[in-house]
């Protein structure tokens, strides 16, 4: 097992953002075939005295049929909120972003690893805080693949035997998307030295580009 000479623990802050609008597969009637729709970004909004209807217009990427997806039906206007409904108006950009994620659309992403103390030959524990922008999707266990080097089976199994911890703790976090907020500590009291090894030598700063990934897949 790894033994450190000190006891050294890097800290980093994994920043999942993306340049691309975020996309949803669906059936295009001009196409007539599944396509991706990219969310536009914008609302088309119909008030009326007490109540409002609201989509997010989502755009196929091949042929720019315009598909709308359900943001409020029949709502009454007194039950949103003021500010909530000015984003709406106003076709504000994170709004617009939430409500493609909860449409299920995903974006391609870009991981940076920013650390305020980082790791070297001596690192005995990694702590990492995880920063997910709205609308970006990647599992947990892809990111911390692309991040330390380690295939899924390696992690799951550094997991199972408490090696790495995650908060908030859940069975089946590795296979749930990261989540803003999110910790992960890597202890390599109990590593095997061949693990710790390429997870320190993984922990180098720049910018990884990664395709999100399905959330079930």
């Amino acid at each position: 097992m790894s033994t450190s000479s000190r006891d050294s623990v890097a800290r980093l802050c994994v920043r999942i953002t993306s340049d691309h609008q975020p996309t949803i597969r669906r059936h295009c009637p001009r196409c007539a075939a599944e396509r991706h729709f990219a969310s536009s970004g914008k609302f088309r909004v119909n008030a009326q005295k007490k109540t409002i209807d609201a989509w997010l217009i989502f755009l196929c990427t091949e042929c720019d049929y315009r598909l709308n997806q359900p943001v409020h039906e029949r709502r009454p206007l007194k039950s949103i909120d003021p500010v909530g409904l000015r984003a709406l108006m106003r076709n504000d950009r994170a709004l617009a972003d939430r409500h493609a994620a909860a449409s299920g659309a995903t974006s391609e992403v870009a991981v940076a690893l920013a650390f305020s103390t980082p790791a070297d030959p001596e690192t005995s524990t990694i702590e990492m805080t995880i920063a997910v922008a709205p609308s970006c999707c990647i599992r947990l266990d892809r990111l911390l693949s692309l991040i330390l080097g380690l295939s899924r089976a390696e992690l799951q199994r550094l997991c199972d035997e408490a090696t790495v911890s995650i908060a908030p703790l859940s069975s089946k976090a590795l296979r749930r998307p990261a989540i803003d907020g999110q910790t992960v500590r890597l202890d390599f009291a109990d590593c095997p030295d061949d693990l710790a090894r390429r997870c320190r030598g993984s922990l180098t700063e720049g910018l990884l580009s990664s395709p999100a990934s399905d959330p079930q897949g």
